[in-house]
């Protein structure tokens, strides 16, 4: 039995990060592979005061645990620069590493496979995005963190150890066309060695209801991602609701992910909708699945989006999207057909598209036909799912035979 180690996210419940661990673990768990993760244990740091933190440190120590159902080493999250905090597991967790036989980074950027490539690995890197883009998302959604980056030393670091993985890595999966092509763009030489490799999504469980109708009674547009992150842009949202919600008053907007923060109430106040906002907070998938089925419409305001998992769950549930262009929706909504596309941060483009879109009900209802149908053909578990056995087949031939 061979040994995988799997340098990622600590692991959560919810998130596009950990639900690729969890695909990756799969297909080698099926082919016999006993897989486990490495991560700084960023989520354990307290955050109840400072003497609380500083016990942490005293006590804190590489270890061996269960979370989230995954057997890892945790680092913890000494306070170091970003930089050298993702080289640490190299040095705390050397054996985690020399004794596995297959090495994967699975992460948003690159950064998490950077023991790997320090130590020089045959590794198999999967992404969602290009740190740069990240940061400047970030920034332009008024992240101070992120515009502090931009402007210190340690982001010609980050970059430089972005450039070193991807120059090491055996292969190379994007979540999307746009990232694969950005790859390419700032780094040419690594064209051979880049798979697209979408997100899979179960369609047997992520389906149409064929008892549900057009929309709710009252009809809902659907929104669930990270409601707090600000390349989520919900302030748009709120904005062109309140211009859609004058054409159809009964019309509601539902918001599940994280409780909504001080900056989104106060989007929300200002937009002046909120009687007819909802905010759900993270659902079973089995209440997701249904609100998927019974929307009008699922809506992406993001600034920018590497994919966009939430998306891709709503099109194999037979709901259009209206999203910006922004990055990830590029790869799978074809604009009119299974959804539309509008310019990014446009208030009014993104009511208008949403208005016409309800002003249609005939053609809403073939979208949600050709969406369903789209999902099953591009991105189900099946497909991904020989797509993945294929990347890790031609990096490991020796550990999946054909």
């Amino acid at each position: 039995m061979a040994q995988t180690c799997i340098c990622t996210l600590e692991p959560m419940e919810h998130g596009g990060v950990i639900a690729k661990v969890r695909e990756v673990v799969s297909l080698h768990s099926h082919y016999g592979h006993d897989s486990h993760l490495l991560y700084t244990a960023t989520n354990q740091v307290p955050t109840t005061g400072r003497w609380d933190v500083l016990r942490y440190l005293l006590a804190a120590r590489p270890r061996w645990q269960v979370n989230c159902g995954f057997r890892g080493f945790a680092v913890p999250d000494w306070p170091m620069p970003l930089w050298a905090a993702y080289a640490l597991p190299l040095v705390a967790a050397r054996g985690a590493i020399e004794g596995a036989q297959m090495h994967v980074g699975v992460s948003g950027s690159n950064h998490c496979a950077l023991p790997l490539a320090l130590a020089r690995k045959k590794f198999v890197v999967w992404i969602g995005t290009l740190y740069e883009e990240e940061l400047i998302g970030r920034a332009a959604a008024g992240d101070r963190w992120a515009v502090r980056m931009l402007n210190s030393p340690a982001r010609a670091i980050l970059a430089w150890e972005e450039r070193l993985i991807f120059e090491r890595a055996s292969l190379i999966l994007t979540n999307g066309a746009h990232t694969a092509n950005a790859v390419k763009r700032d780094h040419p030489a690594t064209s051979d060695r880049l798979r697209v490799m979408l997100y899979p999504v179960d369609t047997a469980v992520f389906r149409p209801d064929p008892s549900a109708q057009l929309s709710a009674s009252p009809p809902y547009l659907l929104f669930t991602a990270r409601i707090n992150d600000p390349r989520k842009n919900v302030s748009l949202l709120f904005r062109a609701f309140a211009k859609v919600r004058r054409a159809f008053p009964n019309l509601r907007l539902i918001l599940t992910g994280d409780p909504p923060g001080p900056q989104a109430r106060r989007a929300l106040d200002e937009s002046g909708v909120g009687n007819g906002v909802e905010f759900l907070g993270y659902q079973p998938r089995e209440s997701l699945i249904k609100l998927y089925q019974d929307a009008a419409l699922f809506v992406l305001p993001s600034l920018q989006e590497g994919l966009g998992i939430s998306m891709l769950e709503a099109l194999a549930c037979g709901l259009p999207v209206v999203s910006t262009r922004c990055g990830g929706p590029e790869t799978v909504i074809a604009d009119g057909d299974t959804g539309r596309l509008v310019e990014s941060n446009s208030v009014e483009a993104f009511a208008d598209a949403i208005a016409q879109l309800l002003s249609n009900p005939a053609e809403l209802e073939a979208m949600r036909v050709r969406c369903a149908r789209f999902a099953v053909e591009t991105f189900s578990k099946e497909r991904i799912g020989r797509n993945l056995l294929s990347a890790f087949r031609a990096a490991y031939p020796e550990h999946f035979p054909g």
